[in-house]
């Protein structure tokens, strides 16, 4: 079954230009042939992270073949809905191995936040941050490639309507009375369709939590606030646990 054989991405434009004789990079061949231990004769499947997945032969160390037309893919799907995104005040260190995990976890875009308390925290770099997303892709079986957005300052994303429009963007915040837990707010959100199709955006705090002047600008441009439960957690740890809620309530929905 295709679902066994593992998965290789190939960008739409490489693709494209092959007609499904597929010359192999360098770190592609090494990826089949010293890790995956792939030889001659060989299946994997190819997929190009936007909805289309084929299966091909590994015919040279360097050369692979697919095996049905690339316009007939042997499995294809729509991009998943709604989308859902994480903005998030990175931790000090591991912020790769926090993107990583929300990306396998089901988060579709993911924006790296400087906020007033963070403290130091190291910069995703985009090499690495691209050579994780394809990665995530390839284990998680994933269709669509998730996207990684440019760094932006917490004041300056929480000073707009959210991303996805008002009443879809959450913050994630903690010691405010009456704050309805996550899972309340999507299920208020999964009462009226029309108001997901453009997604659902989730923002993550540093540490010491969001500054006043981030939490009034964010409540004044349309931010609802919401819990994570009443625990103080790590920002990676509520990253991963907001990540996996709306992973769950998304699967909920279809």
């Amino acid at each position: 079954m295709v679902r066994e054989l593992r998965r290789l991405l190939i960008p739409p434009g490489r693709l494209a230009a092959s007609g499904g004789a597929l010359p192999l990079e360098r770190q592609e061949a090494h990826y089949l042939g010293r890790v995956l231990r792939l030889r001659p004769g060989d299946r994997f499947a190819v997929v190009d992270g936007v909805g289309q997945l084929w299966s091909a032969v590994l015919r040279q160390a360097d050369r692979a073949e697919l095996e049905q037309p690339l316009a007939a893919p042997l499995e294809q799907a729509p991009a998943p809905a709604p989308p859902l995104e994480l903005a998030v005040a990175l931790p000090r260190r591991d912020g790769d191995v926090l993107l990583r995990m929300v990306v396998e976890l089901g988060i579709d875009r993911f924006t790296p936040l400087q906020a007033e308390r963070s403290v130091g925290p190291e910069p995703l770099k985009p090499e690495r941050g691209a050579t994780i997303l394809r990665e995530a892709l390839e284990q998680c079986e994933r269709l669509w490639q998730p996207q990684l957005a440019a760094a932006e300052q917490a004041l300056a994303l929480l000073a707009k309507t959210p991303p996805s429009g008002p009443g879809r963007g959450l913050l994630a915040t903690t010691r405010r009375s009456g704050t309805p837990l996550l899972l309340e707010a999507l299920a208020n959100l999964a009462a009226d369709p029309e108001r997901l199709r453009a997604g659902v955006t989730v923002a993550i705090g540093p540490e010491g939590g969001w500054s006043p002047a981030e939490e009034a600008l964010a409540l004044e441009h349309g931010w609802q606030p919401v819990s994570l439960g009443a625990t103080i957690l790590r920002s990676s740890t509520a990253a991963v646990t907001a990540a996996a809620l709306l992973s769950h309530w998304r699967e909920q929905l279809a």
